[in-house]
């Protein structure tokens, strides 16, 4: 009895060191301050894309790669903005990438 115990602690000991050490990478969302709202939003190369973004709206999060990601947005009468964002490799986070009335483009920590 007191081997099964003991071998049920050093296995769930392990799992839970497991579980903690796995990161869960970096995840990004889009929020639109522009004057129009967003038909599509690109980031990577068709990776992820988010779509029908209103004015002053946060999407939901989404899973983002690591490494030097393009980012595009197409606005509802076909405008084009672009930008860049650099995601680490290791760690974990949570990103905002914003647009403003101005066009400008915007990475926020979370």
């Amino acid at each position: 009895m007191k081997k099964n115990k003991l071998f049920f602690i050093i296995v769930l000991s392990l799992a839970c060191i497991f579980f903690s050490a796995c990161g869960k990478g970096y995840e990004a969302r889009i929020t639109n301050y522009d004057n129009e709202p967003l038909d599509t939003v690109i980031i990577g190369n068709n990776i992820i894309i988010f779509t029908k973004i209103e004015r002053e709206a946060t999407t939901e999060y989404r899973k983002i790669t690591s490494g030097d990601q393009a980012i595009k947005f197409i606005t509802k009468t076909k405008k084009v903005y672009t930008g860049k964002i650099s995601v680490p490799k290791k760690g974990t986070g949570k990103r905002t990438i914003q647009i403003d009335g101005l066009n400008n483009i915007s990475i926020l920590e979370d």
